[in-house]
């Protein structure tokens, strides 16, 4: 997903360089920008306003807020199930409005994707100034959402007000007072568990990333620092270019890859032999491999991008969708069988940018249907609790958020390790056993993903 936003960047905190500032996305220990409440369960209602009392679409009822550190996390309902940052203009806008100790107000336009102080909305705040994250990004009747106020000197003991406007308001704004640190995060390790049996990589490369020279070096450190089996790309857009794409896989150190499958911009490689398997569409490779004696089909998937839930580019990724479980189906059915033969299905990771701004639909689709047998694995990132995939970039004007998916079936596959890989949340000791630098993840709008299976015996 790529966008930009009109208008002049917000000149605040000048000492800070904007391109120095990492795109680090760090939530509270406990609490996790990812559309899933559990983790508010413990939380008190900060605030209550009637049902049905909203201009627009957005119809504020209830309200919770946390904080760690310097961090707001906030919590509400908006009465319908809706997309949050996008939407047909009749339905109005939200705005957060966040009173700072200084006397001073954030506003931030939720529809318009816009954050400013007081009345200057030409003066706008880049996203990665207020680490600013919502989930999720698919509609929904609920959201979260994750605000940094350190750049206004909010601290411990510091309180801000808390006020809805646009399409909803309070009765009365309301007061959060932060009253806790920020925990250390979790460092994860990248090494392969004990068991494992296939590592996959997805990467989304940015508009044709192994195909630029701009870009090999920093891309080959990363593909050589998770050290995958099988990978999966998307966004490698030239036809013509699966020479070039080889060449590149087959000069990195460790990849040894030399075996590949390319249909538009999505390609899988392997160092194994691949059959390839047909797509009915152009929005999905798909290869079957056998690895450890067993027989696995692997899909690298890339959805439409863009609109909202209703939209014209919503029904296409619906119906992107429902041709890649046409393709599940024939799978299971024994149509491709691998080595086992043909009364045994083959398992499946399916993995890439899904592009859920929208609905939901095309993800519950598969893992909703009986045949798939597909679950959906949640992924953190080595360090922290993140689990956001695209970053977009200091002018983007979606902000944030969860666009890249995992779908494996669960019956015939054990997860190991599992992770995202962001280099600019390393310390100095994991950059050097990786043989990676901070800057390294900046190549691309999105993350990489690792997924390890075991085959279930």
């Amino acid at each position: 997903m790529k966008t930009a936003c009109k208008g002049k960047p917000y000149d605040f905190l000048s000492f800070i360089v904007l391109s120095m500032i990492p795109l680090a996305l760090l939530p509270a220990a406990g609490i996790r920008i990812d559309g899933d409440f559990q983790d508010w369960k413990d939380v008190k209602v900060l605030a209550r306003d009637p049902k049905g009392d909203a201009k627009g679409a957005f119809d504020v009822t209830q309200v919770f807020a946390v904080s760690q550190g310097s961090t707001l996390y906030l919590r509400f309902d908006v009465g319908t199930v809706l997309n949050l940052q996008n939407g047909p203009k009749a339905e109005g806008t939200l705005f957060i409005l966040i009173g700072l100790p200084n006397g001073q107000q954030l506003r931030l336009d939720t529809r318009r994707r816009l954050a400013y102080l007081n009345d200057n909305s030409e003066e706008r705040i880049p996203w990665p100034h207020l680490k600013y994250v919502v989930g999720p990004t698919y509609a929904q009747d609920e959201f979260e959402v994750q605000i940094d106020l350190s750049g206004f000197a909010v601290g411990l003991g510091d309180s801000v007000s808390i006020q809805f406007d646009g399409s909803d308001r309070l009765d009365a704004p309301v007061v959060h007072t932060f009253s806790q640190s920020s925990p250390k995060p979790k460092h994860r390790s990248s090494d392969r568990l004990p068991g494992t049996d296939v590592r996959i990589v997805s990467f989304n490369t940015y508009v044709e990333g192994l195909c630029d020279p701009n870009r090999a070096t920093t891309i080959g450190r990363l593909l050589n620092a998770v050290d995958g089996d099988i990978y999966c790309f998307q966004e490698e857009w030239e036809s013509s270019d699966i020479d070039k794409i080889m060449n590149r896989l087959t000069l990195l150190d460790s990849l040894g890859q030399r075996y590949i499958h390319k249909v538009r911009g999505n390609v899988i490689t392997s160092k194994h032999p691949l059959k390839v398997l047909p797509s009915g569409n152009s929005h999905y490779a798909a290869a079957l491999l056998n690895y450890a004696g067993k027989s696995m089909v692997v899909m690298s998937v890339h959805l439409s991008a863009m609109g909202y839930i209703g939209s014209r580019e919503d029904l296409w990724r619906i119906e992107q969708t429902r041709v890649i479980l046409d393709a599940i189906e024939e799978i299971n059915k024994g149509t491709y069988h691998g080595p086992d033969g043909p009364s045994t299905k083959p398992s499946i990771v399916m993995i890439g940018d899904f592009n859920l701004v929208g609905s939901r639909t095309p993800v519950d689709l598969l893992i909703n249907q009986k045949s798939s047998g597909l679950n959906d694995w949640l992924l953190p990132n080595l360090v922290g609790e993140s689990i956001i995939t695209w970053r977009g970039g200091p002018r983007s004007s979606f902000s944030p958020g969860k666009l890249d998916y995992c779908l494996y079936t669960s019956e015939t596959l054990t997860r190991k390790n599992g992770f995202m890989l962001n280099s600019e949340l390393l310390d100095q000791t994991e950059l050097k056993q990786l043989e990676l630098r901070s800057t390294d993840s900046r190549v691309s709008d999105h993350l990489i993903m690792v997924v390890d299976f075991q085959f279930s015996s």
